[in-house]
């Protein structure tokens, strides 16, 4: 059988969420896929599942290791898949029932190196349908610069396997959150034969485990540190100067607008919360001094700008108080 789509279910301690993720993947209208379920060292029934699900589909391999995380985790899978496409799907989310077959529908005859959809986001039983904008799709049609504007979720996208292996890009490892960005953003520079759908095939789940912790709120480090990878990958291309103001206006969505009001909304010491502000702060200044003059400012929705205009104020007690209102 020549495997179409290579799935790749990354797992660790899911054990509430697995069943229906594997059920989302095994009853696909797509069949001929390999699905590659790596058990990052899980400590609670996710192994008795996995097991479970192995014996009632040969389509299923299974990798156990160690826990490394999640980006160590899908490279592993990377390793092993045969497929003529890569999907990334996360153990606690789900994907539509004709997700892996409209998405390689499309790429076989586009010949796309990556497919993209949207997405809903799953929380507290409602559902919240993310479009990608317009501006965003004609600009990955038309090949400009922006395309790495695209959503950067490993998740959303398949990936043209023979495309990843010439790119030789991997997953940030080490248990460093964020990898996803770095990832999709060099793969997304590195081609123009990308297809965007826009209808929502993935659902993307919202724990209630998720609530920010002192240990969390330092982790939004991270940040720095994938996009330190990122300007790393760009200069050794030669291309930094040809990105400049996408990656600029990277910082500025990612670092200025998302990280900082992910830590003002967050439960913690406010010494922790205003040292990693501090930090994201000195970030933009000393790697994007010009920042504010950036010409893709107006790509920012209305919220995202008002957002950012209080932040650079530092009217945060403004910030947290717009999403209490909403």
């Amino acid at each position: 059988m020549k495997v179409k789509v290579s799935v790749i279910v990354p797992v660790y301690n899911v054990e509430e969420y697995l069943p229906k993720c594997l059920d989302s993947v095994i009853n696909n209208t797509l069949s001929d896929i390999e699905i590659i379920i790596v058990n990052d060292g899980s400590t609670d029934n996710s192994s008795k599942i996995i097991a479970k699900y192995q014996k009632k589909d040969k389509r299923i391999k299974v990798i156990n290791q160690e826990n490394c995380g999640l980006g160590s985790a899908r490279n592993k899978g990377l390793e092993k898949a045969m497929g003529e496409y890569i999907a990334f799907i996360d153990s606690d989310d789900w994907i539509e029932k004709d997700m892996l077959e409209f998405m390689y529908n499309h790429a076989f005859e586009k010949k796309s190196d990556i497919v993209i959809c949207s997405y809903k986001n799953i929380y507290n039983h409602k559902e919240e349908v993310n479009i990608i904008p317009d501006q965003i799709i004609n600009d990955t049609i038309a090949g400009k610069n922006s395309r790495i504007f695209n959503i950067f979720s490993a998740w959303c996208k398949i990936y043209k396997r023979d495309f990843l292996n010439k790119s030789k890009v991997k997953f940030v490892e080490d248990k460093v959150w964020y990898e996803d960005f770095s990832f999709s953003v060099k793969l997304l520079s590195m081609t123009t034969k990308i297809d965007i759908i826009n209808k929502p095939l993935y659902n993307y789940v919202i724990r209630n485990n998720s609530i920010m912790n002192n240990f969390k709120i330092m982790k939004n480090l991270d940040l720095l540190l994938v996009f330190d990878d990122v300007k790393s990958f760009f200069e050794h291309k030669h291309c930094y100067q040809d990105f400049a103001y996408e990656l600029e206006y990277l910082a500025i969505d990612n670092i200025l607008i998302s990280g900082i009001t992910r830590i003002i909304r967050a439960n913690g010491e406010q010494k922790n919360k205003k040292e990693v502000i501090s930090k994201f702060l000195t970030y933009l200044d000393e790697n994007f001094p010009n920042y504010r003059s950036n010409p893709y400012l107006n790509y920012l929705s209305r919220n995202r700008k008002i957002i950012y205009k209080l932040i650079l104020l530092k009217q945060y007690w403004l910030v947290s108080l717009i999403f209490k209102i909403k």
